[in-house]
């Protein structure tokens, strides 16, 4: 028998339960089921662009993706660009705010061929990423490789200097 994996739901400020095996004795589980349908009742609402998986569908339809690492002496961003060149993308970076934005052009039709279906997303796109304080800001650096856009983000010296690493004690439990 093998156990199906659920997916949880991109949902923030919000206590929404997924269906979860009750547990036996479980007093609040009829108005956590009612609840549940009141919830799915909203999110299948035509026209509901505030319910959960409206919010999901933007998250996953978001472009490009984002993924920040922290590195010792770097931040790095790194954007999924598949099919752009370095000339289809703009960064600015404006009051703590990294805003990249471009366009992806789609792949011309020729005479006698038409789509069967396109799941491939065309148009302008732009995103905004609130940077984290202490970055030398005349230091950030791009590159483009592979499908992937690589911004560096160098942290500041001062940043760096006040950076410490915390000893953590163990405590030793009277017995």
């Amino acid at each position: 028998m093998t156990k199906k994996k659920m997916k949880l739901p991109a949902e923030t400020g919000s206590s929404r339960r997924m269906n979860v095996p009750v547990q036996a004795g479980n007093v609040w589980e009829p108005l956590n089921r009612l609840r549940d349908e009141f919830d799915r009742m909203f999110d299948d609402t035509p026209g509901n662009a505030f319910g959960a998986r409206m919010l999901q569908k933007f998250y996953d339809n978001a472009d490009p993706v984002v993924e920040m690492r922290d590195k010792k002496d770097e931040y790095e961003l790194v954007a999924e660009v598949p099919g752009m060149s370095s000339e289809d993308i703009d960064i600015k970076l404006s009051d703590g705010m990294l805003r990249l934005s471009g366009e992806k052009s789609d792949s011309s039709e020729e005479v006698g061929e038409s789509f069967l279906f396109s799941e491939r997303n065309y148009g302008m796109f732009e995103r905004a990423i609130k940077l984290p304080a202490g970055i030398d800001h005349e230091k950030i650096s791009a590159e483009a490789k592979d499908g992937l856009l690589m911004i560096h983000l160098p942290k500041s010296a001062e940043a760096l200097e006040k950076e410490r690493k915390i000893p953590i004690n163990t405590a030793q439990l009277a017995g």
